[in-house]
C-alpha cells in the first residue's frame, strides 16, 4: 500500500503535468477520442476530472464512481472553456491532496486519489500519443489495486505476477498460473484497460482461467488497447 504522503505527493504531480499538457492542446486534440474511454473526447475527460474532484471535495459521492456519477460531471461543464476546466481542477485539486494527507475518510476512492487521476493520465496520453507516465505512477496504483483484487481470488486457487518491480500473490492453495508482465501492463489491466486476450497473450506458465476476467476492478475493455 501506499502511504498518505507519498499518495497525496503523487496526485499533486499528476494533476499538475495533466494541466501543463491540456494548456497547450489544440481544438483538434481537445476534440479528439479517448480509446480508453470511448464515449469521452479529451475535453470531456478533463471535465470529468475538474467535475470528480469538485464532487469529492464537496462530499458528493453517491453513485461513484459510476457512469451517472462521471456523465453528470461532463454535462454540467458542456459550456466552459478548457481554461475555467483546468482553473477549477487547480483550485479544487489542493483540497483533495489535503483530505488525502488527512487519510480519515471511509471511502478508498476519496483516500487514494493518485488511482483514478493515475489511469485517467494514462488515457489522456494514450489519447495524445504522448510519452507514459512516470513509472512510479504505474507502480503505486499496481501496488494499491493488485491486493485488494487478490481477496477475490481465493476460488480460482493461487497465481503469482512477477514484475520486473514486484511479486503477487492471488488467491490461495495450487498454484494454478504465474505470469510475467510489465508493471505498466499491469496497472492498465486491473482497471479494465486491457482486454482479455491481451492478458491471455502475457508470458504465462500454466493456464489463466478465471485470472483474466477477475484482475480488472472496472468493467474490461472488449478491444485490445495500445497505450
Amino acid at each position: 500500500m501506499v502511504d498518505p504522503r507519498t499518495g497525496a505527493a503523487l496526485y499533486r504531480d499528476m494533476r499538475r503535468r495533466m494541466i501543463a499538457v491540456a494548456r497547450r492542446l489544440t481544438a483538434d486534440q481537445l476534440c479528439a477520442n479517448v480509446p480508453a474511454c470511448p464515449q469521452w473526447t479529451v475535453r470531456d475527460l478533463l471535465a470529468h476530472l475538474a467535475g470528480s474532484t469538485a464532487d469529492i471535495v464537496n462530499d458528493r459521492i453517491d453513485g461513484a464512481p459510476g457512469e451517472e456519477w462521471t456523465a453528470a460531471q461532463v454535462a454540467a461543464r458542456a459550456g466552459r472553456s478548457v481554461a475555467e476546466l483546468l482553473d477549477e481542477w487547480a483550485e479544487v485539486g489542493q483540497r483533495w491532496e489535503e483530505i488525502a494527507l488527512r487519510a480519515e475518510h471511509p471511502s478508498f476512492l476519496v483516500r487514494n486519489p493518485y488511482l483514478d487521476t493515475g489511469v485517467h493520465e494514462a488515457d489522456l496520453y494514450g489519447a495524445l500519443g504522448l510519452p507514459r507516465p512516470p513509472a512510479e505512477a504505474s507502480l503505486a496504483i499496481a501496488d494499491c489495486t493488485v491486493p485488494r483484487v487478490a481477496e477475490d481470488f481465493d476460488d480460482l486457487g493461487q497465481f503469482m505476477i512477477y514484475t520486473p518491480d514486484r511479486e503477487y500473490r492471488l488467491g490461495i492453495g495450487d498454484v494454478e498460473g504465474s505470469v510475467r508482465v510489465g508493471t505498466y501492463e499491469l496497472s492498465r489491466a486491473v482497471y479494465g484497460r486491457r482486454s482479455r486476450a491481451q492478458i491471455e497473450a502475457w508470458d504465462w506458465t500454466g493456464k489463466p482461467n478465471g485470472f483474466t476476467e477477475r484482475i480488472a476492478v472496472l468493467p474490461q475493455t472488449d478491444r485490445d488497447l495500445i497505450d
